[in-house]
């Protein structure tokens, strides 16, 4: 039998031509029709967009694992020192998943150099001055789209019921910066992918050494703790499929909490 999955490098091509579409076509026009909106439209985008600038995802991430290592070392005691373990990692799960990703598209976009959708009429769309450094050169990708949608794969993530919500809001924060001419489509979505790949990333590392998710006896990654699990809305089944792992592994979880 044929094996039915795609090779690495047809995935590549797809990829590129769906990539090659969006720069060619889609960029101008959602640049013309982005023009085109009416001033009420705009200002509600611009009033939405500054939704996904990092500050306010990472400064209280970062206040709160300052906050948590400061009280375990004043709370003497396991279960002290479990639950202070606890938040200081999800927290961090969340700051290196974000900062991690922005870092990222600050890099790239300030290496790639494309020129912002504002001298599109000067020098077009696919303008692109490796390493300018540049604000106005430093599009691709969108570092709002990029955070946005990071802080909502690390909630979706955490809590599972929540997705559909911050993912709604990502979508409409991350083409807000297309909408008020401040990056082309591409730019958005190439930050989009950035933002909701990366944390699935550091979910990896974290789990190899068992901060914060583990590996799940049947594959795949699961919360440490079932008391943590259901409080942040795991489904049961995940939750039961510590049973399947027998005594032992009941026990760690115990110790988790």
């Amino acid at each position: 039998m044929p094996d039915s999955s795609m090779k690495l490098w047809e995935q590549a091509l797809i990829a590129l031509s769906v990539l090659a579409v969006g720069f060619l076509l889609i960029d101008p026009f959602m640049l013309e029709r982005a023009k085109a909106m009416s001033p009420a439209a705009r200002d509600f985008f611009r009033a939405i967009t500054d939704i996904g600038r990092s500050n306010w995802m990472l400064i209280p991430t970062a206040t709160i694992i300052g906050f948590a290592v400061l009280l375990r070392r004043n709370h003497i005691g396991f279960r002290n020192a479990a639950g202070y373990g606890l938040i200081i990692q999800a927290a961090g799960f969340a700051f290196v998943s974000i900062g991690g990703a922005g870092l990222i598209a600050m890099l790239c976009k300030n290496i790639l150099g494309r020129a912002r959708p504002k001298l599109y009429e000067e020098l077009g769309h696919f303008d692109f001055t490796l390493f300018a450094f540049d604000a106005d050169y430093a599009s691709l990708p969108s570092g709002h789209a990029t955070s946005i949608f990071a802080f909502a794969t690390v909630v979706a993530i955490l809590v599972p019921r929540s997705r559909v919500f911050v993912y709604t809001i990502a979508v409409w924060v991350a083409f807000s910066r297309v909408l008020i001419g401040v990056h082309y489509f591409t730019d958005a979505v190439l930050g989009a992918i950035l933002g909701t790949v990366f944390p699935y990333i550091v979910r990896d590392r974290f789990a190899a050494r068992r901060w914060l998710f583990e590996y799940a006896p049947g594959g795949g990654y699961r919360l440490r703790g079932l008391r943590t699990q259901a409080w942040l809305g795991w489904p049961a089944g995940v939750r039961s499929s510590h049973d399947a792992a027998g005594a032992p592994a009941q026990e760690d979880s115990a110790k988790q909490e």
